[in-house]
């Protein structure tokens, strides 16, 4: 076998080992990958990019990506920190984390094909201008419910980095090189994720993941685990129990609590307290969730909404009450979902395979990508570093998040013009081979 095939083959031996691993241990395979191997691939690669000037055609097109990866840096260490909240609260305010990582991606087409630098200052004006209108607070409301938005700024540096750019980096290399083991590898890539997810079934009671590894996802707040829950909400996988007012009527009657609801035509505080009681103890039916507990905190707005005008419950009767009448999604509930539901584990399995392979894939392909051949003292700086960098997570998970924000994020924003010129390449390759056939060009 020629060297890519082997490397193609080993890929694809990477992907079945971290498959095992994200279905036995989603939480702690992706935890123990973006320790360990997540900042010798970050420190690696920005050396790698450097020496081929990013992918860019200027010599100095990636000091925007970088000053856009200082100030989002700056802004998410001092809210950790807590200690410059006035520049993070304008930072809020104004909208710069959305703003900026767009402008950074769109700008990045810029950068990879065109020369010309008035051009370029003129055309990422104008895409400044356009983004700040788009992401204006006249269209908040609509921006929030957008899928578009949603993965532009919430998934791009997460799993579209990981998983989506990594799959077409490794497309156009297989057409590039017309190479067959390598569409066999970029095939497993998406079919081994499919089997993992939907077809390898869900056994929450016996999902395995320790007290550190809940400690580490959620890391005081800024770790991942408020991906998960972002995900979750927005493509509408929780489904809250659904309860109608059958199942409320049933339940008060059992409890001899209906007469002191119907006593008066009016509610009084006590009724609504003994409402708020009765609901609190409602037997939970699940759908998605697994044994989710109501909670006990209701809005009193809200539960009248049961009434009609007479203070009787007749407004739901045998049709759904809305869940947010019954349940609010505090933290607690959010964990036990994320952690120990159906759903929650789905979506961790695909995030642990997604993470670990795209390590996995940069340093198997040393000899082909050879980012290690660089000056010694270059390599000798990248290696302590990163050892730096595991013994911080290993001390503290939240704080080596907080500390290493500037390097997981930059390179991601670093890595925007490569990102380009693959996805182009992979329209011109795939042109290729529709007019001359799978084999290289002369």
């Amino acid at each position: 076998m020629v060297k890519d095939d082997k490397i193609n083959y080993l890929n694809i031996g990477l992907m079945l080992v971290t498959m095992v691993l994200a279905y036995y241990f989603p939480f702690e395979t992706f935890l123990l990958a973006y320790a360990f191997l997540g900042p010798l691939h970050y420190l690696t690669e920005i050396s790698w990019l450097h020496d081929r000037q990013y992918f860019t055609k200027g010599k100095y097109d990636f000091i925007p990506l970088l000053l856009i990866g200082i100030a989002l840096s700056y802004a998410a260490f001092a809210k950790d920190a807590g200690f410059d909240m006035e520049f993070y609260n304008t930072f809020v305010e104004l909208g710069l984390f959305d703003k900026l990582l767009v402008l950074a991606l769109f700008s990045s087409l810029l950068f990879a094909f065109v020369k010309n630098l008035p051009v370029k200052i003129f055309s990422i004006l104008f895409l400044f201008i356009f983004i700040s209108g788009w992401f204006s607070e006249d269209n908040k409301e609509m921006n929030q419910s957008s899928t578009t938005v949603f993965a532009l700024t919430s998934l791009l540096p997460t799993l579209i980095h990981v998983y989506v750019f990594t799959g077409l980096f490794m497309l156009f290399g297989a057409l590039k090189s017309r190479s067959k083991t390598g569409l066999m590898s970029v095939g497993a890539f998406i079919i081994l994720p499919i089997i993992l997810i939907f077809v390898i079934p869900v056994k929450p009671k016996t999902n395995y993941i320790s007290a550190y590894g809940k400690e580490a996802y959620y890391a005081d707040g800024d770790g991942f685990f408020s991906t998960n829950a972002s995900i979750l909400d927005h493509f509408n996988l929780i489904k809250s129990p659904v309860y109608t007012n059958k199942d409320f009527v049933a339940f008060v009657k059992k409890k001899d609590i209906k007469n002191e609801l119907e006593k008066n035509n009016v509610i009084t505080q006590a009724n609504l307290n003994l409402l708020v009681d009765s609901l609190s103890k409602i037997p939970n039916k699940p759908y998605l969730i697994n044994k989710q507990p109501l909670d006990s905190k209701f809005q009193v707005d809200n539960i009248l909404l049961l009434f009609d005008q007479n203070g009787m419950l007749s407004e739901y009767q045998m049709k759904p009450i809305p869940a947010k009448l019954f349940t609010g999604f505090s933290l607690e509930k959010y964990a036990s979902i994320i952690y120990n539901s159906t759903i929650g584990i789905m979506l961790m399995r695909f995030i642990a395979f997604a993470y670990m392979y795209h390590y996995l894939n940069w340093f198997s392909k040393t000899e082909v990508i050879r980012w290690h051949k660089v000056p010694k003292i270059r390599f000798a700086a990248v290696l302590l570093i990163w050892l730096a960098a595991c013994g911080l997570y290993a001390y503290n998970y939240a704080l080596g998040l907080s500390f290493l924000f500037f390097l997981s994020f930059t390179h991601v924003l670093l890595e925007f013009p490569l990102n380009m010129v693959s996805i182009v390449g992979i329209g011109k390759e795939t042109m290729s081979i529709v007019k001359n056939g799978f084999r290289k060009s002369a």
